[in-house]
């Protein structure tokens, strides 16, 4: 889409250019080629008042943007209304101006146009989705809510825990079986006293505490 932009018009609607500036027409410029920048199918061709001695501006003028400033004589929206008449292909360009004289005459020819403040807020619009951080990629794998993880408790109770592997178990050593419980030692006055015989295991146990006789 080509643009046909009254220069002075679209500054008076930037709320941070100011047409008492001597360097509006650069600071609009400026910002025109980052605009343009942003599409390759954006050309403009921008008009200004009071160039001496008129004609295309080359150093502001890009691959995409031509500036044109009105001679002596004559105003920007003369060159302007001058150029819509001449069109070949109206459907291909769009006015953009707030001036109802070059509106009418857009019209008369079928030609789309934006008020200047619409397209100043367009411009501005852009700027910040080019300035935006880009949002983070999204992963592929399904985001699961905390909402959504207790309901599935709730259906289906908590997640078996996975069974470690380990090692194969030995067979448990079998329990020896206890050997016969030693019948108590008599003591000497026991022996006195009942006046019995020592049997084997004890004379054997006192042997070995007191040693043969």
């Amino acid at each position: 889409m080509h643009y046909l932009i009254d220069g002075h018009n679209l500054i008076a609607k930037i709320p941070d250019i100011n047409l008492n500036d001597p360097n509006d027409e650069v600071e609009l410029i400026l910002r025109l080629k980052s605009w343009t920048a942003a599409n390759p199918k954006r050309k403009v061709t921008v008009y200004f008042d009071g160039g001496l001695p008129g004609g295309i501006e080359q150093r502001l003028s890009t691959s995409g943007i031509k500036v044109i400033f009105a001679p002596e004589g004559k105003t920007a929206d003369a060159l302007i209304i001058s150029y819509i008449q001449k069109i070949p292909n109206p459907p291909e360009f769009t006015l953009v101006t707030s001036d109802q004289q070059i509106i009418a005459a857009a019209q008369n020819r079928r030609l789309r146009h934006l008020r200047s403040e619409t397209f100043a807020a367009q411009m501005g619009q852009d700027k910040q989705k080019r300035m935006s951080p880009s949002p983070p990629p999204q992963s592929d794998e399904p985001q699961i809510s905390d909402s959504e993880v207790t309901e599935w408790l709730e259906l289906f109770g908590p997640e078996p825990e996975i069974l470690k592997k380990s090692e194969p178990q030995r067979p448990p050593t079998p329990k020896a079986t206890p050997k016969h419980k030693p019948k108590p030692r008599r003591s000497m006055q026991e022996l006195k006293r009942t006046n019995k015989k020592l049997d084997d295991d004890e004379l054997s146990e006192w042997l070995d505490i007191f040693g043969a006789d």
